[in-house]
């Protein structure tokens, strides 16, 4: 009878929960994924029949059990760019070879964390709709996306339980910030509220004002302005500056003429008489071809996009219902945004940092999203009571492996994070560092990354866990005992005993089997639920000189379905390198006594090539050698309201 109880309960549990089962990955070309220590899943999410809404996930499952779990949501940026970017160039589990087979990165995120990489919004990536089902602005990207995560959670329950970060760079810097507020409302209002425990945002544009106006001080900062081009780009920054003043939009056309003009003076021949250029994403890359200016790297793109073209691939992930193929951008999604008139992201960090850590990191070589537009954006931010970091919050060395990463600055919940020798796509050029980063900022134990001296958070539960054994041997004797007896006492009629315990099962098994029946069948229906998020991005159409947006929404091609769906332009050759974020309430430790705040200046001028907005009196002083190794987990964000 107990047999059949159980496999009636288990019956009926897979009729109505086998949609999960429907996404897992069970083969991929390139690797054999029965040597791999995660499982993967992946898919179309359909949204809305009437317009043909699918959003594109893949899943990476954590390797190590930690309590509690983490889910980090990685979302690449554009607008348009895929997050397959920063599954297979940045912080994923795998690479492409030349040959298309697949290796494993030694700085992927997935040890401690599920990693989910969302191709958001509608037309990215794999990512499709109807032509007239584009977003056109920030508001309606962030419902598409909380919709996007309810389904998800329908059909995977038990990330609902999982500590949720969102993570991402570049443009992502916009959307971020916009998912984060909505959650965190949503949550007042909820039954089941959204475990959202921070957000963290790499090379990320987050404020147009601050980030235009470092594109000056950034580009005279590092000689990147030749003479004969000083007078023009002085009068395209006053410009732009007025047209700040006027309207402060995510993008303002204008202020890019400042980064062309940065480009532009830096176009040169070589010694085989072909123009060549600055990279934009890392500026000591300086001989790139012209006048894709950094478009087409990291060179790895290219096997990516082969790989992620090929039609077993395709039905591997579940992604046959885009018919056009993977592209890394597309155009047309960056089109539909033009005429958004959303504020900056930056205006909603403050009622943010009330709630949950925020962590902002740079690679100290982007132009595009340069170090000096987030010191501005923080030195001129006023959040839990003060602005800017307070005067005598230092500037901490952070080191890895016993070698200088970077620079930390923290205050108040929010971490600022300067990479040593990084790029606009810091996971790229810097995995182990990275890896680093962001296991001690979602509080993983044991986050660095050669985990030299660290135990798992796992052993270390189980070793309290005997401990507290050892310290109780009488206990174990009593329950001993107390079974000898019970089994001394037991009734001798195995009828009657089975016929009793038949019956509890049976009631629990039924009532079990009911609920569960209507709570799956809930994921069935077309309900808000939605996924993960995305990678970096940075693609551009065309052969024209970018601006500054230009570089972060180069004009991308669509993917679309049979029907009259767009997609990234089949001529739209662009690239990606964009957002990263994730909550770390303890990654970096805020200052607890400052009592007073230091501000720093509002913009920049064109007669004032030097605006820092984290107080420069303090570059003298002497820095904190700050090691993670040192860190004190179980130490936390204060958050000094007024």
């Amino acid at each position: 009878m107990r047999k059949s109880l159980l496999a009636a309960f288990f019956t009926i549990a897979g009729v109505f929960c086998q949609k999960a089962d429907e996404y897992k990955i069970q083969s991929l070309p390139g690797i054999d994924i029965t040597t791999l220590k995660f499982s993967q899943y992946a898919g179309h999410i359909e949204l809305s029949k009437k317009s043909n809404s699918n959003i594109f996930f893949w899943m990476v499952e954590q390797e190590e059990k930690t309590a509690p779990q983490k889910l980090i949501i990685w979302l690449n940026g554009g607008p348009g760019c895929s997050s397959m970017d920063g599954l297979f160039l940045e912080n994923g589990p795998f690479r492409v070879k030349k040959d298309l087979s697949l290796s494993i990165n030694k700085g992927g995120w997935q040890k401690y964390a599920t990693n989910v990489y969302v191709d958001q919004p509608v037309g990215t990536g794999y990512s499709f709709a109807d032509l007239d089902s584009y977003m056109h602005n920030m508001t309606q990207i962030t419902e598409e996306f909380v919709q996007f995560m309810d389904k998800l959670y329908d059909i995977f329950p038990k990330l609902r339980q999982q500590d949720l970060y969102i993570a991402g760079e570049s443009f992502a810097g916009s959307y971020i910030p916009y998912f984060a507020n909505r959650i965190l409302k949503l949550n007042r209002e909820r039954d089941q509220p959204f475990r959202l425990k921070g957000i963290a945002i790499g090379n990320g544009w987050i404020s147009a004002k601050h980030q235009y106006s470092a594109y000056y001080d950034f580009s005279i900062q590092h000689g990147l302005v030749s003479d004969d081009r000083m007078d023009l780009i002085e009068s395209h920054f006053k410009e732009c500056q007025q047209d700040i003043a006027n309207k402060e939009t995510i993008h303002i056309s204008s202020c890019e003429k400042v980064l062309t003009d940065v480009t532009d003076s830096n176009v040169r021949e070589n010694k085989d008489m072909k123009k060549v250029c600055l990279n934009v994403y890392d500026i000591r890359m300086k001989d790139e071809p012209y006048p894709e200016c950094g478009l087409s790297w990291p060179y790895e793109l290219a096997d990516v996009t082969r790989y992620l073209r090929l039609d077993e691939v395709k039905r591997a992930i579940h992604a046959e219902k885009q018919s056009l193929g993977w592209k890394e951008c597309t155009s047309l999604v960056s089109i539909e945004l033009n005429g958004d008139e959303s504020r900056s992201s930056y205006y909603l960090l403050p009622d943010i940092l009330e709630e949950i850590p925020v962590l902002l990191y740079n690679g100290e070589y982007d132009l595009v999203c340069n170090t000096l537009g987030i010191e501005y954006l923080i030195g001129n931010m006023t959040w839990n009571g003060s602005k800017g970091f307070k005067k005598g919050t230092k500037k901490e060395e952070w080191k890895v492996n016993d070698k200088l990463a970077g620079y930390v600055t923290r205050d108040r919940n929010l971490t600022y994070v300067m990479i040593k020798d990084g790029s606009h796509m810091v996971p790229y050029d810097k995995p182990t560092e990275c890896l680093d980063m962001i296991n001690r900022f979602i509080q993983v134990e044991h986050g660095q990354a050669d985990n030299k001296g660290k135990e798992k958070p796992s052993d270390k539960e189980k070793e309290e866990e005997e401990e507290e054994e050892e310290d109780k041997p009488s206990d174990k004797d009593t329950k001993q005992e107390d079974e000898k007896q019970t089994i001394e006492q037991e009734p001798t009629n195995e009828r009657s005993k089975y016929y009793s315990w038949g019956i509890g099962v049976f009631v629990v098994v039924l009532f079990v089997a009911l609920a569960l029946c209507c709570w799956c069948f809930g994921s069935r229906r077309p309900s808000p639920t939605a996924k993960f998020g995305g990678a970096p991005q940075r693609e551009r159409e065309g052969v024209r000189k970018l601006g500054v947006i230009g570089h972060l929404k180069n004009l991308f091609s669509r993917k679309t379905n049979n029907r009259k769906i767009f997609r990234l332009g089949d001529q739209d050759e662009t690239n990606e390198l964009d957002e990263l974020v994730v909550e770390t309430p303890t990654l970096f430790e805020a200052e607890e006594n400052f009592e007073e705040s230091q501000p720093g200046p509002e913009g920049s001028k064109p007669s004032d090539h030097h605006h820092f907005t984290i107080d420069d009196e303090h570059d003298d002083e002497e820095e904190s050698d700050f090691d993670f190794a040192d860190w004190d987990e179980e130490s936390t964000l204060r958050k000094n309201k007024k």
